[in-house]
């Protein structure tokens, strides 16, 4: 890694720091790569600071998403993230039932398209 890679790296993880209170692991592996390191959290960041939806709704969206992926990591990370931007916790628990709900149904209709071939 390049002494100027290496300083964008700490700098970006100091970032991710202050926002999280930690260094989701997504982030822990990619930093191996610098490159990817860079672009993975350059697109988040840019989704993340747009202004089109509240942090709040952004977060609680990421935590559906991630109770449908069934992606833990990404769980605890977004639900600090809710927690931390003042959500309540049965604003959390349906985001995680809607996740969940959708990750059913797709899995319900892909198996009976499955079934009727």
């Amino acid at each position: 890694m390049h002494e100027e890679d290496d300083a964008e790296v700490r700098s970006i993880l100091e970032r991710i720091a202050s926002y999280y209170g930690f260094v989701p692991r997504i982030y822990q592996e990619l930093q191996r790569n610098p490159e990817a390191f860079k672009a993975f959290f350059y697109k988040n960041e840019q989704l993340a600071t747009d202004r089109t939806l509240p942090g709040l709704t952004k977060e609680l969206i990421a935590i559906g998403a991630a109770a449908a992926l069934g992606s833990e990591y990404c769980l605890d990370t977004h639900v600090e993230g809710a927690k931390r931007l003042g959500a309540l916790e049965d604003q959390i628990f349906l985001a995680i039932l809607l996740g969940a709900s959708v990750a059913e149904s797709t899995a319900l209709s892909k198996s009976l398209r499955a079934w009727q071939r």
